[in-house]
């Protein structure tokens, strides 16, 4: 008999379909509630009912969405709660679930838990997360930490990232504007510096090159600086925050990532999908899904050197390139949001059962 979920979500437009869509499209969900600051602006999503929360204050917006969660518990046709991010809407889905008897779920996909959990809030947070009926992690590297921390592993699957392929097609690389291309936040843990100075040295020796970079953040301007120091101006191009994002990856042929912390970034998977080669470091599931010289290049963190070096290897040995590529679309399949609904299918009639 088809039930209803509870989900309270945060995430940016595109990577919060990308996980609400297997469950909306899994028939034994008759209707998804989604409490949110605002609707997704990325595409409908099936049997979704949003209540939606603005608010500038987070307090107040955190108070609401308790209070709509504890609201919809109520409801006998209410059987789960979902959510991504652990704090703070793990934790009130949690409040909600557990006050109503409700079966409830924590899905983690990057930083959350390297740290949320691992640091800060670990002493707190880890029993809630202990008592959850289901976690979902984007890969092994993930799931084995969690283990390690007396998580039941039988609780824990594996839930990979996938995506909408219709929505990214594959990319002709040869009309490509931009060599590579960087896709996120602009802050610390992103470690941008690493990839212009990296570019600095790949401009030098092939000057026709140029980078993208697409997101926005509080170290924008500290890096257009850099950029600046860096007489790199030239070629690199902030272009800030962008609905959709696939234009500015079928402009690029490389993709590249510099951060000391992640899950798999769904950033990865887009490009992966458009046909891109991924060059980044090799932190959280990376390792799981990317590897070096076989469907990517992995360089250490904090080593623009390496990173330099991988984009000219890809820049001069058209074989390599070829190789590399030619495997990644090979695995493009894989990252269809078929591979996630088997996840959540399996969960969904454990639950009807």
């Amino acid at each position: 008999m088809a039930f209803e979920v509870v989900c309270c979500i945060r995430l940016k437009d595109s990577v919060a379909r990308h996980h609400l869509m297997p469950i909306a499209a899994n028939p034994l969900v008759s209707k998804l509630w989604i409490i949110r600051h605002e609707k997704l602006d990325y595409g409908d999503i099936p049997k979704a009912q949003y209540i939606l929360v603005p608010s500038r204050f987070k307090l107040w917006r955190f108070i609401r969405m308790i209070y709509h969660a504890l609201r919809l518990g109520r409801r006998k046709q209410v059987k789960a709660f979902v959510s991504f991010n652990p704090l703070p809407y793990g934790l009130l889905s949690y409040i909600a679930a557990k006050y109503h008897k409700k079966i409830i779920h924590f899905g983690f996909i990057g930083k959350d838990w390297n740290v949320y959990l691992q640091h800060t809030w670990q002493r707190i947070f880890m029993p809630i997360v202990r008592r959850a009926n289901l976690i979902t992690v984007p890969g092994p590297t993930m799931r084995q930490e969690m283990i390690q921390h007396h998580i039941p592993p039988q609780n824990i699957m594996i839930s990979p990232h996938g995506t909408d392929l219709e929505r990214f097609p594959v990319a002709d690389p040869d009309q490509a504007k931009y060599t590579c291309v960087f896709v996120g936040e602009l802050v610390p843990l992103k470690r941008l510096d690493t990839i212009l100075h990296a570019w600095a040295l790949v401009n030098q020796k092939h000057p026709n090159t140029r980078f993208c970079i697409v997101g926005q953040g509080p170290q924008a301007p500290q890096l257009r600086m850099l950029a600046e120091s860096l007489k790199i101006t030239h070629a690199v191009d902030f272009l800030g925050h962008v609905t959709d994002v696939h234009p500015h990856l079928a402009a690029s042929k490389f993709i590249t990532m510099a951060s000391t912390s992640e899950g798999f970034p769904s950033a990865l998977v887009e490009a992966m999908s458009t046909g891109l080669i991924p060059i980044t470091t090799p932190v959280g599931c990376i390792p799981d899904i990317i590897q070096h010289q076989h469907n990517g290049l992995i360089f250490p963190i904090n080593n623009h050197q390496a990173l330099a070096q991988h984009i000219i290897d890809l820049l001069e040995n058209p074989k390599l390139y070829n190789q590399l590529r030619q495997n990644i679309l090979n695995q493009r399949q894989s990252f269809s949001h078929q591979q996630t609904y088997n996840v959540w299918n399996q969960w969904l009639k454990s639950i009807d059962a």
